[in-house]
């Protein structure tokens, strides 16, 4: 990767930060519809039904934009490895969602930043993982934990270990293909790497539905309103926005606000499906703002040394 590259993508400021957090609350919906929809469908059907309204909400986004549709060769092997990854990753999140309670889903999932700072380190080397970052990450995900098996845990109603295990390798790959889709969109839109995902997506966990499960469709409103969040929310505006944030980012510095996942994810789960969330909400939620202020405090000096040394 050149070094032009690796000057684009800097730590996030306030208003882009603010952004990611507002996407980390919506994703923490995520789950919790998904739970729902699963009550009705399989789980690679409610993959595929989800990435065509996802794909939709981008096809409009590029056609708004007057973006090209056509795939030079350059761009076809960037295409092919997120949209394998992504559908592989996806079958694995459904999964593990339908053999776990929503909270878990929710806050397993939510270990994202944790596989992003790590990883990151090995394909972006400006995105370092510094004592300071990783003190930050401690805490943050020490939340997480108290939040989720604060008095409740694995073998509580509707809870298996497989159901956790997967949901934990779903984020790991999704810290994976974050990192690639930073990488890939320094030279291509994000609307087309996002509408090359959803495509490849559709066409693969379409026929997979149809080999391995058998997909029932409903009328129910409840089912329609679950996967339009799913798609229209999420894999369509969320997956825009998250892939805006990474191109112009650091995207350790971006997904680690989606520790604001799990907070938004438990309590919809318990207004929602009635999940209880256990005593430990309140220390998980005041661990998460600890993690959050040190590694923002730590993005904010490198940002404001940055700024002194071109100054």
């Amino acid at each position: 990767m050149s070094s032009s590259d690796e000057e684009i993508r800097r730590p996030a400021g306030l208003i882009p930060s603010g952004f990611a957090l507002l996407l980390a609350t919506m994703w923490g919906g995520n789950n919790v519809s998904l739970k729902a929809s699963l009550v009705l469908g399989e789980p690679m059907q409610v993959g595929w039904m989800r990435f065509v309204l996802g794909g939709a909400v981008t096809l409009a986004y590029m056609l708004v934009r007057r973006e090209s549709l056509s795939v030079s060769r350059d761009e076809v092997k960037p295409l092919l490895t997120l949209g394998a990854l992504f559908s592989v990753q996806l079958i694995i999140m459904n999964v593990g969602q339908d053999l776990t309670s929503a909270g878990h889903g929710v806050a397993l999932n939510s270990t994202l930043p944790i596989w992003t700072a790590t990883l990151a380190r090995f394909f972006i080397p400006s995105d370092r993982l510094t004592l300071w970052k990783g003190f930050a990450l401690f805490l943050s995900y020490a939340g997480v934990l108290v939040v989720v098996l604060g008095d409740t845990g694995v073998g509580q109603e509707g809870v298996t270990i497989l159901g956790d295990v997967l949901s934990l390798v779903a984020a790991g790959l999704l810290g994976l293909r974050v990192i690639l889709l930073s990488n890939f969109a320094q030279n291509m839109s994000e609307g087309k790497l996002m509408l090359g995902q959803l495509a490849i997506g559709t066409v693969l966990l379409l026929a997979g539905s149809y080999v391995f499960e058998s997909p029932v469709y409903t009328a129910d409103a409840g089912f329609w309103m679950a996967l339009g969040y799913q798609g229209i929310v999420i894999a369509g505006f969320g997956f825009l926005g998250n892939a805006w944030l990474v191109k112009r980012y650091l995207p350790s510095s971006i997904t680690f606000f989606y520790f604001a996942q799990p907070i938004a994810g438990v309590i919809l789960a318990w207004l929602i499906l009635g999940e209880d969330p256990g005593r430990g909400l309140i220390l998980g939620v005041v661990l998460l703002c600890a993690g959050a202020a040190a590694y923002s405090w730590e993005s904010y000096t490198v940002v404001r040394r940055a700024s002194r040394s071109r100054g």
